[in-house]
């Protein structure tokens, strides 16, 4: 079993791929499956959600981005796509995996590239849809790892997908 203490502890900002950026607010034995166990509560905008301190380790589950990964997430969001397939399965599988994965370079890659088609004009129901919960999910967690509001980073995230987009239509 993995001892998820060694990874979390109180305090800790963390991401959970359905419920969003939270806080670990406390340790609470918890009943599961007919037996307590002990738990990691976690404090969000929309409520608190539990998880085992010990067990299998949660993919669903990460500590906040750290300032390097921003870092690297904003020299993503800089760069032009490189293609901008237009098989409408091809985006799809990409956004299923995206959300489902929501690894924080994925997510910046794959709005990035929604964000200049759209800017192309070129966005389905699917790819917009994906592309305002991609860039909540962002803001979300750069936000949180910069202790502020993810209002105060929209401008500087639209100016980076904006830069992106030149370099594309440049590039083209």
């Amino acid at each position: 079993m993995v001892k998820f203490r060694s990874l979390y502890a109180l305090g800790d900002m963390i991401v959970h791929r359905s419920y969003g950026v939270g806080k670990i607010d406390s340790i609470e034995n918890k009943p599961m499956n007919g037996t307590e166990v002990e738990c990691f509560k976690v404090k969000t905008q929309n409520g608190d959600y539990w998880f085992p301190t010990e067990g299998k380790e949660n993919p669903r589950i990460h500590l906040v981005a750290s300032q390097e990964l921003i870092q690297r997430v904003i020299k993503i969001l800089r760069r032009a796509p490189i293609d901008l397939e237009n098989d409408h399965l091809q985006w799809k599988e990409r956004i299923d995996s995206v959300l489902r994965d929501g690894d924080i370079l994925a997510v910046s890659n794959l709005l990035r590239d929604l964000a200049v088609l759209k800017m192309t004009g070129k966005l389905n129901r699917t790819q917009d849809q994906a592309l305002k919960n991609l860039k909540g999910r962002l803001l979300t967690e750069w936000a949180a790892s910069l202790a502020v509001e993810p209002e105060s980073i929209q401008p500087r995230l639209q100016a980076y997908l904006l830069e992106s987009s030149t370099a594309y239509q440049n590039a083209v």
